[in-house]
C-alpha cells in the first residue's frame, strides 16, 4: 500500500478554522490542521482569512475563544499569516471573475448561482504562489481552486 504524501505546507480557509472551532472537522481534515498545530506542516492563512475569521469571533460565532488576544494568540501561534501585494490582488481579482464564471457554467445546480468571495480568491492566490494545496470543506472554493488545478487537500 502507498502511503499518500502529505504536503509541507498547506493554505486553510476561513471556512477549516470554523469547522475546527466547532468540531465539524472529519478524520482527513482533523489530521491535516493537527499535523499543522504540531509543526509538521506549515499552515499558512492569507491575511483576509485572518480577518474575516475576526469578524466571525467579533460576531459571537466562535465562543470557544473569549478575548481578541486568545484569537490573535491562535492565529499567529499555528499559522504564518501572509499579507497581500497589489500583485497578488490583481492575480485575486483575475481569479474571482474566472471562478465566478466557472462557477456559473457548472454542471451541479447548486453552484451555479454561486460566487466565488474576495476572500476565497486570495485563498486561491496564495495556494499558487505556494504550490501548496488548500484545507477547505467550501464547495465554492474546492470547485474553482480544482478547476484551475489547485489540490484540495479536504
Amino acid at each position: 500500500m502507498v502511503e499518500e504524501e502529505k504536503p509541507r505546507k498547506v493554505i486553510v480557509d476561513t471556512y477549516a478554522l470554523l469547522a475546527m472551532a466547532f468540531g465539524e472537522l472529519g478524520e482527513k481534515a482533523s489530521q491535516l490542521l493537527q499535523d499543522v498545530r504540531r509543526g509538521r506542516i506549515v499552515g499558512l492563512l492569507p491575511v483576509t482569512v485572518a480577518y474575516e475569521y475576526i469578524v466571525h469571533w467579533r460576531r459571537g460565532r466562535i465562543p470557544v475563544l473569549t478575548s481578541l488576544e486568545e484569537v490573535v494568540t491562535f492565529l499567529t501561534r499555528y499559522f504564518r499569516v501572509e499579507n497581500l501585494d497589489l500583485i497578488d490582488w490583481v492575480k485575486a481579482a483575475e481569479i474571482k471573475h474566472k471562478g465566478d464564471s466557472l462557477l456559473r457554467d457548472a454542471e451541479d445546480p447548486g453552484l451555479k448561482r454561486r460566487r466565488l468571495s474576495i476572500v476565497d480568491s486570495t485563498v486561491i492566490v496564495l495556494a499558487q504562489k505556494h504550490r501548496a494545496p488548500i484545507a477547505t470543506g467550501d464547495r465554492d472554493l474546492a470547485y474553482v481552486a480544482s478547476k484551475l488545478g489547485i489540490t484540495i487537500a479536504w
